[in-house]
């Protein structure tokens, strides 16, 4: 649970508290000195006691408003210009019309709910974040009423990549980010992700480098970019940059089936922003990154998968409210909007909630070609790596 934002508040409390205790030992009955009562320094000091115990009240006061309104600033609404509309002329447009959610580890174990449902310890060792109740027996209904240690409320789903290994001992990330993409300049074709959709994306059994446009490797400066730009094998990131690995999804879908006997046919990459004809629907273009401390990459780099560098993959598992997924789209993607980090704090203008109230629409095994999602009016497109 997150800290509440007068936790200041109560050390400042306490230790005023403690103040005002020693300060009241003070306060004695006056001493006797050779038979004669010194009434005069007694009633000194207790008016000395009065005037402190009064300065101590009032830095208690003042220490409570200055933690209160720190504490406003921290959880304050994201105002409308911390979020940037793109021109689709802008060179960054499509790529930064997105968002963005953090999530964090919430185990590890030798299960692939997508892969090997029903077969516990049938797998590697995985790495899963999201949701807190992910098993080889999940269901997509079942991660919407569970809990989740996204930082977006509104995402019950389930991410997992091979534990990396570090001298051949597991690694875990300090966070996980989950990159939501347009992935094209129309963005009237895209549909939001269908409720249960399963899609694997890399080689978990490959034997030579794969594409780094898929599956890759990069050193970063927490908030100045990449270093070290995506490659197929870890780098050296030295002891100052993070390390990171990330997978890009397929996001051309087939319309019809939410998994597939390969659990790859039913889904496809778009070329040149263009799905092909038996993947027609186009959704937001997923990329999953796990993030490590920097000095992570001074020893040897395996993944659990084969324990090989070669074998990274990553799996997604979607159980996010379809009702958020609704907001996001409509706020972040189809408003052609920098959204990055979205979380229950920080939300885009005209999005109030990460879990909007009303009836969950019908689930099922399967998806429609189309979303319930009321597609929005030309009138959002007026304005305008991983």
């Amino acid at each position: 649970m997150p800290r509440p934002c007068c936790e200041g508040c109560d050390r400042t409390v306490r230790s005023a508290a403690k103040i005002l205790k020693r300060k009241t030992v003070d306060r004695q009955r006056p001493r006797r000195h050779h038979g004669v009562w010194q009434q005069s320094q007694a009633a000194h000091r207790l008016r000395e006691l009065g005037r402190s115990r009064k300065s101590i009240a009032g830095i208690v006061v003042l220490s409570i408003v200055a933690v209160l309104s720190m504490g406003a600033l921290n959880s304050r609404p994201a105002s409308a210009s911390d979020f940037r509309v793109l021109s689709p002329k802008a060179s960054d447009f499509p790529q930064h019309v997105d968002w963005v959610t953090v999530c964090f580890v919430t185990k590890r174990a030798p299960d692939d709910p997508i892969i090997f449902p029903g077969q516990p310890g049938k797998s590697h060792d995985h790495t899963f974040s999201g949701s807190l109740a992910i098993n080889p027996n999940s269901t997509a209904n079942e991660l919407l009423h569970s809990q989740t240690n996204c930082r977006n409320s509104g995402d019950k789903s389930s991410y997992w990549m091979p534990t990396l290994l570090i001298n051949g001992q597991p690694r875990l990330p300090y966070q996980v980010r989950a990159y939501y993409r347009a992935g094209t300049p129309d963005t009237t074709k895209l549909r939001p992700i269908p409720f249960g959709l399963k899609i694997v994306a890399g080689n978990a059994m490959a034997t030579s480098p794969q594409s780094s446009q898929i599956a890759g490797f990069q050193c970063r400066i927490a908030g100045k970019g990449a270093i070290v730009k995506k490659q197929a094998l870890p780098p050296q990131c030295g002891s100052e940059a993070l390390f990171e690995m990330s997978v890009r999804f397929p996001n051309c879908w087939d319309g019809k089936n939410l998994d597939s006997a390969d659990h790859r046919s039913h889904m496809s990459y778009a070329v040149n922003y263009k799905c092909d004809p038996a993947h027609p629907v186009q959704i937001p273009q997923l990329t999953l990154a796990e993030r490590f401390a920097p000095g992570t990459t001074s020893a040897t780099i395996t993944l659990a998968s084969m324990n090989s560098p070669l074998t990274l993959h990553a799996d997604f598992f979607n159980a996010w409210d379809p009702r958020s997924m609704d907001a996001l789209m409509k706020y972040c993607i189809y408003a052609h909007v920098f959204c990055e980090d979205v979380t229950d704090r920080r939300m885009p203008p005209g999005m109030t909630t990460t879990t909007p109230g009303g009836p969950l629409p019908t689930t099922s095994t399967t998806a429609p070609a189309t979303s319930s999602t009321v597609m929005p009016s030309h009138d959002h497109h007026s304005s305008g790596g991983h």
